[in-house]
């Protein structure tokens, strides 16, 4: 069996005209995301759960951590944002709406 080769040639190849670089507007400002983080999260949570007991126990932290999360003192780690966007996904939608909308309006 032949091995197939593949040649280029780009001898004759014209360059790509090259736009104009733009400043684009900043779609997404990631330390207003960290820091709105903690009450998204308490929203999300109060929203969804009675207590911080529930919480702890939904998320397998511990109470300490939950309180932090039900108090917006803290925010939850990758892994526990993604169980809830699996398990609990239009009501973590809804809390950060609701968050984005309140910081819009002021």
């Amino acid at each position: 069996m032949s091995k197939l080769h593949l040649a280029v040639d780009n001898t004759r190849a014209q360059p790509a005209p090259r736009a104009a670089r733009q400043s684009r507007p900043k779609i997404l400002d990631r330390f207003a995301v960290r820091v709105m983080a903690p009450e998204v999260w308490c929203r999300f949570l109060h929203a969804e759960f009675r207590n911080p007991e529930e919480v702890a126990a939904h998320f397998e932290v511990r109470f300490s951590t939950a309180c932090n999360w039900w108090n917006a003192t803290n925010r939850p780690s990758a892994d526990k944002v993604l169980i809830a966007m699996v398990e609990h996904g239009p009501a973590l939608a809804a809390a950060l709406e609701a968050e984005m909308g309140e910081r819009r309006a002021a």
